[in-house]
């Protein structure tokens, strides 16, 4: 009987779709090019002497990438964004120390060609109400070799989910009995 994977997959893609009104509320894709974004990624870069680091916004087919450095692009196929699998990670932090020997990535058009990435880490970055919107994240062409210390790449991710915080249209409050009375007088 196929209920169990009909309900998983049902489950799965309305969890999307409500994801997906998230980031579409968030309007974060507008901050493409925001020079705040660009300086906490530049921070993050800095901070971990890593070639390539990035914000991106998981869209719907799309990786968008609102800044970054090292990369030179501005969009990818979501099927093969390393941070489309961080969104995925309820909130934790994604280490993949060589992108190679991790059946996930092994296969992905940036790994077997240019930029060559095998160690990667990212984090989520949630609007207010906790819905993953995208992520940060920082890459390298050699392996990660040593302990990665995630602490700076965790409080960049909240700076981040500030900025687009900030830009983000008010939820209007639910109407309350008063307030109903009031539109209809009015």
């Amino acid at each position: 009987m196929d209920e169990p994977r009909v309900s998983s997959w049902f489950d799965a893609f309305s969890a999307e779709k409500t994801r997906q009104l998230a980031v579409d509320r968030s309007r974060a894709v507008s901050m493409r090019g925001s020079t705040e974004l660009a300086r906490i990624v530049d921070v993050v870069r800095d901070h971990y002497h890593r070639p390539y680091a990035a914000i991106s916004i998981i869209d719907k087919r799309s990786q968008v990438l609102l800044a970054e450095r090292g990369l030179g692009i501005a969009e990818t196929a979501r099927s093969t964004a390393f941070c489309a699998v961080t969104i995925q990670q309820g909130g934790h932090a994604l280490v993949v120390p060589d992108a190679r020997e991790d059946a996930r990535f092994a296969k992905f058009d940036s790994v077997t060609g240019d930029p060559f990435v095998r160690f990667y880490a990212g984090v989520p970055i949630h609007d207010e109400a906790g819905m993953a919107l995208g992520a940060i994240c920082i890459a390298d062409s050699a392996p990660l070799t040593e302990d990665f210390d995630r602490s700076l790449l965790v409080m960049m991710a909240h700076e981040a989910e500030r900025a687009i915080a900030a830009i983000a249209p008010a939820t209007p409050a639910a109407p309350t009995p008063w307030r109903l009375r009031l539109e209809s007088d009015v």
